[in-house]
């Protein structure tokens, strides 16, 4: 109650403010038919008047994803050669940025951070694309200015307005995982400033996981819902969000350092959030107020025959948040920028015995800087400070600078170093058999040079080597049996990129990336789920009508916990169509020469998956 009253003040002193300028629109906006609406009113993917303009960059769009068959957010960020999407260790999908995982990996949709208040994981396949309008991705920390955490980098997701023209999109899709999968999304106007969007999504899983030569069934049941209410006029916009999710499956073992099967009897997570930005005497401010509510029921089994009852573990978890920013352009090439972000969160954890644990971990960060653009150099800075309560931690300074410069016109260099920190989760610090109270934060110091060379509109090119010095990782440790804070670890390497025709109707490519982890402690080679090598070859065909994709896909071996997972080539296929003017179909071959492997040490992999899909859009 208390964040939402501070926001409801600030909203009612935005609205007391004289009314603002109407904003030049870029050339490729859509002004709404002002006989539906009452007045003409701009939509963009990316809105050019936002408040903070992130370093990230566009990957994947709402239509593309619905070619390409994915059906959610984990299956959209699998066709992104360079990151990582692999099953938590206790449930849903996870993606990793060159090394870097759940905790550190900062997941944005619409602007707000959406992993869970105890474990820090967010579950990708609880987002349907028929929600998706933009994937955004830096491979770099996070800016300061962006508050807590995400050392590891951002996934930033666009989901669609409520204000626009009305449509509904209905998506079905079926595997023989065997999975199903309905989702729907639909906005109207309710007046002409004010629209609701709302989505729904049920999921099916029926996988037989293969555990030690011991079949066990997934059996995955899965409800979210979302809702969006947005106001708008002129330069002035409030949005409220609200999203809910129900679930239960059944968890192999994981990558935290036990071979427990994990039966989630269920979860409940709620999450809402109130915005409100608007442009007062050329100073563009927003206030937003957050909260998160997590409650999972969990029962750990030591195999998979769900013989051996080993413990249960009831969870209650909430976070709480407020924060601000401010953006002033100091004439046509700066912008100055300020923000202040206090987090809070709080957990209680019953286990079998009935004793409880739980603690609470607040951070505020305060942060400012600037952006610069003058022809071909471009400077984005910002520095801040950390300030952790409720744990025994000092206080930290951050940074982030990225320098960009186009000396010609297919010539691009863009340099980016900072340093970042985030606390251990709660799950870290208190979870009863691994977790460890005494864990301090990680810092993570980050340097990248990127090159990108378009000679021509027939080939693209691309190199970006860097370095992660990470103080404190947090991993776990065999011989202590918990998770601890590990010395100096480096990450290093690179990514790669030679692209063919990627404008034409026929396109491909080549991908590869190398990467090690390295501490004068462990060695080389020292962090498990990190393969040195991944590469990829793709050829696609995209016409107005129909479209396809091949993609052979490398990875070395990798470590699990002592065991050596071998190094191996898949094979993906995938074709769509426009059956009609509203529906497009997509039928999509994951893994088609039916490869056998392992995703984690006894736990084999599904073998080849054959999914359709159909979505609709009617406007």
């Amino acid at each position: 109650m208390r964040w939402c009253a501070l926001a409801c003040l600030f909203w009612a002193g935005e609205a007391a403010a004289q009314e603002a300028e109407p904003p030049v629109a870029p050339e490729d906006a859509i002004f709404l038919d002002p006989s539906i609406t009452g007045e003409a009113i701009e939509i963009w993917g990316e809105r050019p008047d936002k408040p903070f303009d992130r370093d990230t960059q566009l990957r994947l769009s709402g239509e593309e994803l619905a070619e390409r068959g994915a059906t959610n957010l984990a299956e959209a960020l699998e066709l992104l050669p360079d990151l990582v999407v692999r099953e938590q260790g206790r449930g849903g999908e996870q993606v990793e940025i060159r090394g870097a995982r759940k905790g550190s990996v900062k997941i944005l949709i619409d602007g707000v951070a959406v992993s869970d208040p105890f474990y820090g994981n967010f579950d990708l396949s609880s987002i349907p694309i028929t929600d998706i309008v933009q994937i955004r991705i830096s491979s770099s920390p996070a800016s300061p200015i962006d508050g807590v955490g995400g050392p590891g980098g951002v996934v930033e997701v666009h989901t669609r307005d409520a204000i626009g023209p009305r449509i509904v999109l209905a998506r079905v899709a079926g595997s023989t995982l065997p999975s199903a999968e309905a989702a729907a999304t639909g906005r109207m106007a309710l007046t002409p400033r004010l629209a609701m969007r709302a989505s729904a999504t049920g999921t099916l899983g029926y996988r037989d996981l293969t555990i030690m030569d011991t079949s066990l069934r997934e059996d995955r049941r899965q409800e979210v819902g979302a809702a969006r209410l947005e106001y708008r006029h002129g330069k002035r916009r409030a949005v409220f969000d609200g999203w809910v999710e129900h679930a239960s499956y059944v968890v192999p073992p994981g990558d935290d350092g036990t071979d427990d099967v994990l039966v989630i009897d269920g979860e409940t997570q709620v999450r809402g959030s109130v915005s409100a930005d608007d442009e007062i005497r050329k100073w563009r401010l927003e206030g937003r107020a957050y909260g998160h509510y997590l409650a999972r029921d969990s029962r750990y089994y030591d195999d998979a025959s769900l013989e051996g009852y080993l413990r249960r573990e009831d969870l209650e978890a909430v976070r709480l948040g407020v924060a601000g920013l401010a953006n002033r352009p100091l004439g046509p090439r700066t912008h100055v920028i300020g923000s202040a972000v206090l987090d809070s969160e709080e957990a209680d954890v019953v286990g079998f015995d009935g004793n409880p644990t739980g603690g609470r971990a607040s951070l505020l960060e305060v942060a400012g800087g600037m952006q610069f653009a003058d022809g071909p150099i471009g400077v984005d800075g910002a520095v801040g400070m950390a300030a952790p309560f409720g744990i025994d931690a000092a206080f930290w300074p951050e940074a982030k600078l990225a320098t960009t410069y186009r000396p010609v016109e297919p010539v691009a260099v863009k340099l980016t170093g900072g340093r970042k920190g985030r606390l251990p989760t709660l799950r870290e610090r208190f979870r009863l058999d691994i977790g460890n109270e005494e864990l301090g934060p990680e810092q993570v110091w980050f340097a990248e040079v990127e090159t990108a060379l378009s000679p021509s509109r027939w080939v693209r090119l691309r190199l970006a080597p860097f370095v992660r010095r990470s103080n404190g990782l947090i991993r776990y440790d065999e011989e202590r049996d918990a998770l601890v804070n590990s010395g100096t670890f480096d990450i290093r390497g690179f990514d790669s990129e030679v692209a063919i025709a990627p404008a034409e109707p026929i396109s491909g490519g080549v991908t590869f990336s190398y990467i090690d982890a390295f501490s004068e402690e462990l060695g080389s080679d020292s962090l498990d789920f990190l393969p040195h090598d991944r590469a990829s070859v793709w050829l696609a065909l995209r016409r107005v009508r129909y479209g396809g994709l091949v993609r052979l896909r490398y990875q070395s071996r990798q470590n699990d916990r002592g065991a050596v997972l071998a190094a191996g080539t898949l094979l993906d296929l995938s074709a769509w169509a426009r059956v009609t003017h509203d529906l497009t179909a997509s039928l999509r071959l994951d893994n088609a020469v039916d490869r056998e492997y392992e995703d984690r040490a006894g736990v084999l992999a599904p073998g080849r998956v054959l999914l359709l899909a159909i979505q609709g859009e009617w406007k």
